[in-house]
């Protein structure tokens, strides 16, 4: 498995303060908002160079997936994300190396994603660019079957 750079990290914004965090990092620290695809959680894209903030306002549910059960998953720091190259090697020794871990297509950003815990409970997210990836590629499973973050139950099912 290829690493590149640091593709973004990801803060769990306070309820509320969305809005607040996207002007501290846009007129403060100057960043630019970038787009953001429609991921069914609100939050922003700040873009520097060639890395990102990512801010989010979505808390999880516990019982939603094992992951945000574990103590770590309050943290303001919910994710660290690095551009990486061939998926299918790095999905095969995660599994060889009995791994928990997730994964994602984001087809409006051309990424796939491996998501695995660092031994500190930390998520970290590997992201693909489709596009180079080597010819043949499987990328992640049909039908998403271990999807991060998890689909959100619907009002009906709380």
């Amino acid at each position: 498995m290829a690493l590149h750079d640091l593709h973004h990290i990801a803060i769990r914004c306070k309820p509320g303060r969305l809005k607040e965090s996207e002007d501290f990092y846009s007129k403060i620290l100057g960043m630019d908002v970038a787009d953001r695809p429609d991921l069914g959680f609100p939050g922003a894209w700040m873009g520097m160079d060639r890395s990102m903030v990512h801010l989010l306002e979505q808390e999880w549910p516990a019982e939603s997936d094992p992951w945000y059960a574990r103590g770590e998953a309050a943290s303001a720091v919910d994710h660290i994300a690095i551009k990486a190259h061939n998926f299918d090697g790095a999905k095969r020794r995660v599994l060889d190396l009995g791994c928990d871990w997730r994964e994602m297509i984001l087809v409006d950003a051309g990424l796939w994603q491996l998501f695995i815990l660092d031994p500190n409970g930390v998520v970290i997210e590997l992201n693909y660019d489709i596009s180079g990836e080597p010819p043949g590629s499987m990328g992640p499973a049909p039908g998403n079957p271990r999807p991060y973050p998890p689909s959100l139950p619907s009002s009906s099912e709380k």
